[in-house]
């Protein structure tokens, strides 16, 4: 029993079937902490979705990304519960919302609805699940938030009724020597050879789980260090009737008996979810796809969520002191993993290790620092605390793409650092053509040559843009129009749905708008299958009709497709 401040009595289930999670809070995302739980519907959509406790519904969404369809409701306890990726919501709402759309003719609305508006019970049915905005299928997002802050709370904390019996698993740590006076020494267990770290580098430890569950290493036999050495664990926690992997609710790691560095995932909040990138390795992340959650901590992570002594890094000196590790993680309902290790302290010299020459720059970025770099051809400038942590900059100008690009290709550092905040990328624009002022943007090239928006527009010789992830950018034009095609059309075939798929080849839409017979029309949008989809109703009565659609995309290229059609 939690008691207060997270009552277990106070919220019921906003499903009435067992509730099994493909998605837990804390779960870590790309650019961010789940906020909620996402609860598996059975493959379907459409199951009655309950108020987890009296209460008035005070924010109405409708997004063809995000959460979607999505419900909010205040509760008298100062907490809000929160309902994402719906299908439809039930009376009065639904009308409600449909005459706002309509009233504003747009298909994505945000309404704050009175107090006395829409009141609701507990059990009360006020929406269908579904598979709306960014979900990546069937299921319920469920939250329970402090209301005067909107930070997002741990729903298992509330007694949340979710089967677990199984504690999480460790799959293995890392260990990071963390500047170039720092070196650790692992000795393979079947080679007897022994792996030098130093300067920055860091390396994975295998483990095995023993019969009475603890954890150790395995091939690892000794770990030696001297200097400042930092950790990181990968681990996930599950619950029954589930394979999907979540996120554990708390990390402890001790140094002989003492606390070194503890995280735990009780509450946080949107302004600081993106720190994430600094919470977990993100180059290892990048490059293998494991999460590994970091147990020191970067000097520009600013998450709330710790208790790091020293910033949770082990200062090794080389006395033959022995350094007895165990990491502890929990979840939520108390099942406890552990793993234990020992770091030898061992006089130890660090290897200058020659770093690659890219024949481009030695210069630093400061974390906590404004970095600004210039040629001919480009300009960047990083505000200060966009970084994690300092970092040596890299940069490489290659030849353009032909046909593809109207200006030389930048490689501005590398993809592997994570930015918290937009840099800002200027590029020259002397080869781009008067004609094509109004239509170039800034490109981000993939290593495979694909071309994605990076945003931005032309001015003063120049076309400029604010991204969040270094890489390779040019100056690309986007001269071709939307493309809107009809699916399941026949002309002499009576309609009931309209359906278009609508995409577009680089900026993206900015706009859609239909009609039929010269009247707005609302059609709901699933942004991530490119869909727009009408049902008629009484607004077209039986007979034929017109419908006329227009597209336009981030630089202006239009599109209008009529379609007559019989109802």
């Amino acid at each position: 029993m939690h008691g207060d401040p997270y009552p277990d009595n106070y919220f019921t289930s906003p499903l009435n079937i067992p509730l099994i999670l493909s998605g837990g809070y804390g779960e870590m995302r790309t650019n961010h902490f789940h906020a909620g739980l996402d609860i598996k519907t059975q493959g379907r959509t459409g199951l009655p979705v309950l108020a987890a406790a009296d209460g008035w519904v005070s924010r109405i969404n409708v997004d063809a990304g995000g959460y979607g369809n999505a419900l909010y409701v205040t509760h008298a306890d100062g907490h809000q519960t929160v309902y994402a990726h719906l299908n439809a919501f039930a009376e009065p709402v639904a009308s409600f919302i449909q005459e706002t759309q309509y009233d504003r003719e747009s298909f994505a609305v945000q309404v704050f609805p009175e107090k006395d508006q829409f009141p609701v019970s507990q059990g009360q049915v006020i929406a269908r699940s579904g598979n709306s905005g960014s979900s990546g299928g069937p299921h319920l997002h469920f939250e329970i938030r402090d209301a005067r802050t909107a930070e997002p709370l741990n729903p298992l904390l509330f007694g949340i009724d979710v089967k677990d019996s199984i504690a999480p698993r460790i799959f293995r740590f890392k260990v990071y020597a963390l500047d170039g006076h720092s070196v650790i020494r692992l000795r393979d267990s079947q080679t007897g050879g022994w792996r030098v770290l130093s300067g920055g580098e860091s390396a994975f430890v295998d483990v095995h789980q023993a019969a009475d569950g603890s954890y150790a290493p395995t091939r690892v036999s000794r770990i030696e260090a001297d200097g400042q050495i930092g950790f990181g664990v990968q681990t996930h926690d599950y619950h029954d009737g589930s394979t999907n992997r979540l996120g554990a609710y708390r990390i402890t790691l001790t140094r002989s008996g003492k606390p070194l560095f503890s995280s735990v995932m009780e509450r946080f909040s949107f302004s600081t979810t993106r720190y994430l990138n600094a919470h977990v390795d993100y180059a290892e992340r990048r490059r293998s796809g494991r999460w590994v959650q970091r147990s020191y901590l970067l000097p520009g992570n600013k998450l709330p969520i710790y208790d790091a002594p020293g910033r949770g890094i082990l200062t090794v000196g080389g006395d033959d002191r022995v350094y007895d590790m165990q990491y502890t993680v929990k979840d939520a309902f108390g099942h406890t993993s552990r793993l234990s290790f020992a770091v030898h302290g061992v006089e130890l010299v660090a290897q200058n290790v020659p770093k690659s020459d890219t024949g481009a720059s030695t210069e630093i970025m400061r974390w906590d620092r404004t970095f600004t770099y210039a040629t001919r051809d480009m300009s960047l400038r990083i505000p200060a605390r966009a970084l994690y942590d300092d970092a040596p900059f890299s940069y490489e100008m290659l030849p353009r793409l032909e046909g593809k690009t109207y200006s030389d290709r930048h490689r501005i550092h590398n993809a592997e650092t994570p930015l918290h905040t937009a840099m800002t990328v200027r590029l020259a624009a002397d080869a781009v053509p008067p004609r094509l002022y109004e239509k170039v943007l800034v490109g981000m090239i993939d290593s495979r040559g694909q071309i994605s928006s990076a945003g931005g527009a032309y001015s003063g010789g120049n076309v400029s843009t604010n991204v969040r992830t270094f890489g390779t950018f040019a100056i690309v034009a986007d001269t071709t129009a939307p493309t809107i095609s009809p699916l399941g059309y026949s002309r002499t075939q009576r309609s009931r749905v309209l359906q278009l798929r609508v995409r577009d080849d680089l900026s993206g839409i900015d706009s859609f708008r239909a009609e039929i017979d010269g009247s707005w029309r609302l059609f709901g949008h699933d942004a991530k299958n490119s869909l727009f989809e009408h049902r008629l109703d009484g607004r077209t009565p039986p007979g034929e009709h017109v419908l006329t659609v227009r597209v336009v995309d981030n630089k202006g290229n239009e599109r209008v497709l009529e379609l007559p059609f019989r109802r």
